[in-house]
């Protein structure tokens, strides 16, 4: 049986990060991944922020296949509004993107291995006995354990952590990369409408020349048989892009929910989309997910010189989350119950307002004010979440 100080359960961003983060500090960690290849399938539109990437893990040519300067908002109507970011941001070769990380964690000392889904924890009082269905390391032991095995997470549960999902928390996402889709460049483009997708929005993320990630994503509780995520964005692309070649099909759930109430506790952490930290209104995840890594690694580094695992050795982990990016989402999530319940007259009146904005000026916050302009309920929330 292999002995590691941590174990840590996924190789995506999240635990690949804070697999490095440990590697480097010279400590012991195996990470597991379940699938064959690191980032294959690719489960995302690989959309993310610079400002992300600049605090993690810096900014390789070869992750990038497009710039993006703005967002093109687009009503059922045909109306358009622009938006210009104040930071970049970038299209990523996902899939390259992911298993760059998981080999520099290797190349640090972490153990990778593959093909190795965690099937059993079993806690003890100092430590977690591992078992997963490799062919050869079945079993594992380890002083800590890092849970960032996705949306689907099966393994918070085990350790007593409830993860269960309403349909009205998970967004169905369907998405086509496009040979022969024309769009702005420089520019992703969002769509609303409950034609569309009801309770979410179709996206259009260049990928270099005219190819671009097209999906969309809807609420699990709008999701009906004959009109799910496939219909919807067939329909779309049909009328949007006719001539198009599909060149890959990506599906998955994401969460639309608030984060995970216990993140942490007795020898674990949870980070990344295992501890529903993506984004309630957008979706958006990867810039989360890394933060929450490393401070998972961090914390788990500290714990480790420290000489404890418990649970207040822990807690900092979920203190600094919450700081950082959880309170956000908390409030996020809070707009997006009466946001999801939008006609498409009140889409239309939003694009409306925030098409006679200087784009330079349209802000996150502008847009959800634009769209709440008569309840003051719902403004005042919007107005701490961006601006205390």
């Amino acid at each position: 049986m292999k002995r590691f100080d941590v174990i840590v359960a996924g190789a995506g961003p999240a635990g690949s990060l804070a697999a490095r983060y440990i590697a480097e500090n010279g400590f012991s960690v195996a990470l597991l991944e379940k699938r064959q290849e690191v980032g294959s399938p690719v489960r995302c539109a690989e959309g993310v922020s610079e400002k992300w990437l600049l605090k993690h893990t810096g900014v390789e040519d070869s992750w990038i296949e497009a710039e993006v300067k703005g967002a093109l908002l687009r009503a059922p109507d045909g109306t358009t509004a622009v938006m210009n970011y104040s930071e970049k941001g970038y299209i990523l070769d996902r899939a390259r993107f992911d298993r760059d990380l998981a080999w520099k964690a290797a190349e640090n000392g972490a153990f990778l291995l593959t093909r190795a889904a965690v099937t059993k924890i079993d806690p003890h009082d100092d430590f977690f006995i591992v078992r997963t269905d490799h062919p050869v390391h079945r079993e594992f032991r380890a002083t800590l354990l890092i849970l960032a095995d996705g949306i689907e997470s099966a393994l918070a549960p085990q350790l007593g952590i409830r993860t269960t999902l309403a349909p009205s928390d998970i967004e169905m996402c369907l998405q086509y990369t496009l040979e022969g889709a024309p769009h702005e460049e420089g520019f992703i483009e969002m769509a609303g409408g409950n034609e569309i997708a009801p309770g979410g929005y179709a996206w259009i993320f260049p990928k270099g020349g005219n190819r671009a990630n097209v999906g969309l994503g809807l609420l699990g509780s709008r999701s009906m048989a004959g009109f799910n995520a496939r219909f919807y964005l067939d329909r779309f692309v049909a009328q949007r892009f006719p001539r198009a070649s599909v060149i890959r099909t990506v599906a998955g759930a994401v969460s639309a929910s608030e984060p995970l109430e216990e993140v942490c506790g007795e020898g674990f952490m949870i980070a990344g989309d295992a501890a529903r930290l993506a984004n309630p209104l957008t979706g958006a995840g990867i810039g989360n997910a890394l933060e929450s890594g490393a401070l998972a690694g961090e914390t788990a580094v500290e714990a480790l010189k420290a000489g404890s695992r418990s649970r207040e050795a822990l807690e900092p982990y979920k203190q600094k989350l919450m700081r950082s990016i959880g309170n956000t989402t908390k409030k996020f999530y809070r707009i997006k119950e009466p946001f999801v319940k939008f006609s498409d007259d009140d889409i239309i009146n939003m694009i409306r307002i925030v098409s006679q904005i200087d784009p330079n000026r349209v802000t996150v916050a502008g847009i959800l004010e634009a769209a709440f302009k008569e309840n003051k309920a719902v403004l005042a929330l919007i107005r701490k979440a961006f601006f205390s």
